[in-house]
């Protein structure tokens, strides 16, 4: 429950990404109590707490999209990917409209290249040795609008139905990691771009943390579609969500949670229509 709390403590939206972890140690000491079935309502509440989210991720609804307006292709690449060809092929065969990608480190530039033909307009920036974030765009770019930030890749561009900015974001961990640091300095840049905005990104947090909530807010997005599981944690594996893709209403729609593909990360698909 503590997890709930990012707004009162950083230290809590740390916790949030480790709940599920942190619940099941909690339960595996239950019946080590002296008295274990004086625990059993508490622990169908914590089970409740803990996995509730999850399995609502796994079966709650998204609106349906008869016909998508727009289509975003999300994915952390991983610096290390050991091939680009099979992120390139997936990405032509999916045909989206804008592209964020994370952890474009040297190697993975060529990915960039590749793609020039069918998204010419792009903006990448760098950050840490990782990598930057990058957005792609098959439709042009306003001259003069493309901005970088910390962990930050943006650009507006002339879509059929208006502008629209196009955000890539990588965040870091939260803490004791600087991610509180990072989203201070995030919020004036998201608040000085005016207009609808895409955002694709690792944000390293999940649905209902602070630091989302803040970029939201900042940005005048909403995110789309069901949590979705896209990375391992490391020592055992239990899935989180922690790359999310929002979008200024009244767009929204459903995601797809794609494969690997060589990253540690699995990438989204968004599609995207005005909704009521």
């Amino acid at each position: 429950g503590a997890g709930f709390g990012g707004r009162f403590s950083p230290v809590l939206d740390s916790w949030a990404v480790f709940r599920i972890p942190i619940a099941v140690a909690l339960l595996l000491l239950l019946p080590m109590l002296r008295r274990p079935w004086w625990f059993v309502l508490p622990g169908i509440v914590l089970a409740s707490v803990a996995f509730g989210p999850r399995v609502w991720a796994a079966w709650g609804p998204q609106p349906a999209v008869e016909q998508a307006q727009l289509r975003v292709y999300q994915k952390n690449l991983l610096f290390r990917l050991p091939t680009p060809d099979l992120v390139i092929a997936d990405i032509r065969a999916r045909a989206p409209d804008i592209v964020t990608v994370q952890e474009v480190s040297r190697p993975n530039q060529a990915i960039l290249a590749e793609l020039r033909d069918v998204y010419p307009a792009q903006n990448y920036c760098h950050f840490r040795q990782v990598g930057g974030p990058a957005v792609l765009s098959r439709w042009p770019m306003v001259e003069g609008s493309a901005v970088c930030g910390p962990g930050f890749a943006g650009m507006q561009v002339e879509t059929p139905a208006g502008r629209l900015w196009a955000i890539s974001v990588h965040l870091r961990w939260p803490w004791p990691f600087p991610q509180p640091e990072q989203v201070k300095l995030l919020v004036p840049v998201l608040e000085d771009l005016s207009g609808p905005k895409v955002i694709g990104g690792d944000f390293n947090n999940i649905a209902w943390s602070d630091a989302l909530a803040r970029v939201e807010a900042a940005s005048g997005t909403h995110r789309v579609g069901r949590e979705a599981v896209t990375f391992a944690l490391p020592y055992g594996g239990l899935g989180v969500g922690i790359d999310h893709v929002l979008a200024s209403p009244p767009l929204a729609g459903r995601i797809t949670v794609l494969e690997r593909l060589g990253s540690d990360h699995r990438g989204l698909l968004a599609d995207l229509a005005p909704m009521p």
